[in-house]
């Protein structure tokens, strides 16, 4: 029986990490799904979704700590789905697009604007970079969601014009097709 768990870690950066996780998991005969890792300050973190048969899961679970001691991270599992057994509702997907000279509270207002009308956000990701040309911190995110059916898309995009407006973030919102 095929089973699914979602992997978590974190700890100070060095090089190898990624391929350390990677070869832990290949020992054990489990697949990895779908991954993430970046670096934040000087900690890396990565969230991965793996597969493999019940028994292969439950020896990587039982030797998570050999890969405590050898990688120095911290480390948290969850068994989970399939991703194909996650209950959807017909809907379509969108990418937002955000970018703003950075300040606090970017994050929470196009969040909260989505929370509100039921939407939930499945991909986030956000950075601040500085640009010499301009000499601010430029604040840039990019968020996928699934817009339900139930949900007016011009009343979305009035919603999120008011955010931008009140907060000087310009705001794109694109339906996509395949990501």
């Amino acid at each position: 029986m095929r089973s699914f768990l979602v992997f978590s870690s974190m700890g100070p950066d060095r090089p190898g990490l990624a391929d350390e996780i990677a070869e832990f998991f290949t020992a054990r005969g489990i697949n990895i799904e779908r991954s993430r890792g970046c670096v934040l300050g000087n900690e890396f973190g990565m969230i991965i979704l793996t597969s493999g048969n019940t028994e292969d899961i439950k020896r990587l679970v039982d030797d998570l700590d050999s890969l405590k001691k050898k990688t120095g991270l911290e480390i948290n599992v969850r068994r989970t789905k399939a991703p194909s057994h996650r209950e959807v509702q017909p809907s379509i997907p969108y990418r937002l697009t955000a970018t703003s000279m950075d300040h606090p509270g970017i994050v929470h207002q196009i969040c909260k604007t989505l929370r509100d009308r039921g939407i939930n956000v499945e991909d986030l990701e956000s950075n601040v970079d500085f640009n010499p040309f301009s000499g601010s911190h430029i604040f840039q995110m990019i968020c996928y969601f699934s817009l339900p059916q139930s949900v007016k898309i011009a009343e979305l995009r009035k919603e999120l014009l008011s955010v931008s407006d009140r907060y000087n973030i310009d705001v794109s919102l694109d339906a996509v097709v395949r990501r």
